[in-house]
């Protein structure tokens, strides 16, 4: 692949030309019916500072995003990235864990280094965290207005997303549920125990008890008899 800037060749997957400093559409690249809306003054990128552009996909499902046109770094509102990664998820049948491992190899740091954004729509940090087993895409996320994506990244999560990566999370969080299954039958039974002990420890303190009252009984018989 080469830049259309200035035809020199691309790292695969890179959204920035080494040699010009073009940037590259690569998130939305060759989707079609994507209509601009125009900027957004309410909504800024969280590095550039810039607002943000309004895009529409249309399609069975429409989706509205933003995007800044500087760095192209993607806003997606709550719960979109997860309907595209299921559209793309839907013809894997199988998982490919080599694409998976070199799709988690390739994750890149941040150009501005990794710290917390402030949401492009309210201002406030957003949260870290890994989207998906291997994927190499950690996502910003505000829990009320939704999800900052550097540029690359959403091309990631879709490969990601056709290579397996949902049905590795799928068989994650299936082994996740079954260790906590066998971790409560594990304590369920403990509990069963030291309940068990307890009981048998209180029978023979109470036995014991029983056995010196009547040797004192005993003991004070023969003295009577004995006086």
């Amino acid at each position: 692949m080469n830049c259309p800037c200035c035809s020199a060749p691309l790292q695969s997957g890179e959204p920035v030309c080494a040699y010009c400093g073009s940037r590259l559409d690569l998130d939305l690249q060759g989707w079609g019916r994507l209509q601009p809306r125009g900027l957004d003054p309410q909504r800024h990128c969280p590095d550039c500072r810039c607002a943000l552009e309004t895009l529409r996909l249309d399609g069975p499902e429409p989706l509205e995003l933003d995007r800044c046109p500087d760095c192209l770094g993607l806003f997606l509102p709550l719960g979109a990235l997860e309907r595209l990664v299921a559209q793309q998820g839907r013809s894997a049948l199988q998982i490919d864990h080599r694409l998976l491992q070199t799709l988690s190899d390739s994750a890149r740091p941040a150009a501005s280094g990794w710290r917390y954004r402030p949401c492009p729509s309210c201002g406030e940090l957003m949260n870290r965290t890994l989207h998906g087993k291997r994927s190499g895409v950690v996502v910003d996320r505000c829990r009320d207005h939704g999800l900052w994506l550097d540029a690359g990244e959403l091309r990631q999560l879709l490969a990601w997303a056709r290579a397996g990566g949902a049905l590795l999370d799928l068989e994650r969080r299936r082994d996740r549920a079954d260790e906590e299954a066998k971790q409560q039958e594990r304590d369920r039974r403990d509990r069963a125990q030291l309940l068990a002990d307890a009981e048998a420890l209180e029978s023979r303190s109470w036995n014991e008890a029983l056995l010196r009252d009547d040797i004192g009984s005993l003991l004070l018989r023969l003295a009577r008899r004995l006086g």
